[in-house]
């Protein structure tokens, strides 16, 4: 097993709680195979932790127990999912909810890989080769800690040439896998490119929205994608919902999801374009609405422009309001990792300024409890969600 030197401020950094290694916290330059484990030891040889190395977006590896490299992995894997498992017991308990995560990457013991549960379908993300190379492993200890699990479909967020983006790995998936989530129904495609038809990240969201928004008020949401938000401000009582997304699937997907739940399309409208160009169809036709949700990419690009969350929120906030209603509910999502809850709120606020309004901060919401985080590792905590009341 390699013994690798790292710097100091490394050292203090995963003595604080940090998972996530970098290519940085080397005190030389380092060759590897994805998935090797290896040892990190201090500028004087002494052993910190055990490691496995493997490249992704966020760094080079991440600290693993280190029972890892002393049992069967499919033995370490079982115990891990089963103690995540154990954490997910009100989940599993509630019969109006039967998709949500039950494997999260280090804040459930490892990095690299997540696992999402649709009623029985599990759905795993691999975020490198190396963790990749564990999947015969990963697979056997799911199905042991899941016996019910009638599929599981695997989706490769790295780059490799030679793999699929989205592949069978056992079982059969249906087309159409149709979830519950605090009694809406979805219709999710597990084996369908990246996006399954629902991000589970925003269960709270949705259900606040449902629950407390939604009741006849017209709301508008924007980078919609599926219509998730919108579907549930339905299932809620909005008067209306209007469903805007650049995708050209996304009216196939909206009416799909309230179909789902026997809705009629009669007062909700879809819109197939640019969202900077809807704000202008929409204060041209004077359209206006009561609540505004707006969760864009943290990245995106099109013929017109290129969309960067860390850099354009403010102009998405200050368009939102100039059609929303007096007394209007703004809610601002972002899944960008980069970006402080801190420096969102001040885009926000520039946002609301360049309007000539003023914001009063009534919610927040960050990743739910089956998205648990370690302490000390900010990227992880990406999910920020503010909910805000027009004052003026």
């Amino acid at each position: 097993m390699q013994k690798l030197k790292v710097k100091q401020t490394a050292q203090k950094a995963y003595d604080q709680g940090l998972k996530l290694v970098k290519e940085a916290d080397f005190a030389h330059d380092i060759t590897f195979e994805e998935g090797e484990i290896v040892e990190l030891v201090d500028e004087k040889g002494h052993f910190l932790h055990q490691a496995y190395l493997a490249r992704q977006n966020k760094g080079i590896g991440w600290i693993v127990d280190e029972a890892f490299a002393h049992v069967r992995p499919d033995t370490f894997f079982t115990k891990i999912f089963t103690k995540a498992k154990e954490k997910r017991q009100v989940l599993f308990a509630d019969q109006l909810t039967t998709a949500f995560r039950i494997y999260n990457g280090e804040g459930d013991g490892m990095g690299g890989f997540t696992i999402d549960y649709y009623d029985n379908y599990a759905l795993i993300q691999w975020y490198s080769l190396g963790i990749y190379t564990y999947q015969e492993a990963i697979v056997h200890a799911l199905l042991t800690t899941y016996p019910d699990c009638q599929g599981i479909v695997g989706k490769n967020r790295f780059k490799a040439s030679d793999l699929p983006k989205s592949e069978v790995l056992w079982g059969q998936i249906p087309e159409t896998v149709s979830v519950m989530e605090n009694g809406v129904a979805y219709h999710c495609h597990l084996d369908d490119g990246w996006m399954t038809g629902i991000f589970l990240d925003q269960r709270d969201v949705r259900q606040y929205i449902q629950w407390e928004l939604a009741p006849g008020r017209d709301l508008l949401n924007l980078f919609s994608y599926a219509g998730a938000f919108s579907v549930a401000a339905a299932m809620g009582g909005a008067l209306s919902t209007t469903s805007v997304d650049l995708a050209k699937r996304t009216d196939e997907l909206v009416e799909e999801q309230f179909a789902a739940n026997g809705i009629p399309m009669d007062n909700h409208k879809i819109f197939i374009m640019d969202v900077f160009d809807f704000y202008d169809y929409a204060i041209k036709k004077g359209l206006t609405y009561d609540v505004i949700v707006i969760d864009p990419p943290s990245f995106a690009r099109n013929k017109k422009q290129t969309f960067k969350a860390s850099r354009d929120y403010d102009k998405l906030v200050a368009k939102a309001l100039m059609i929303l209603n007096e007394g209007g509910q703004l809610i601002c999502s972002t899944n960008a990792a980069n970006l402080s809850s801190h420096a969102f709120e001040k885009l926000i606020q520039k946002g609301a300024q360049k309007a000539g309004q003023s914001l009063e901060l009534v919610q927040e919401f960050h990743l739910p409890v089956d998205f648990p985080v370690p302490p000390a590792n900010p990227e992880s905590d990406y999910l920020k969600v503010k909910s805000y009341h027009v004052l003026s």
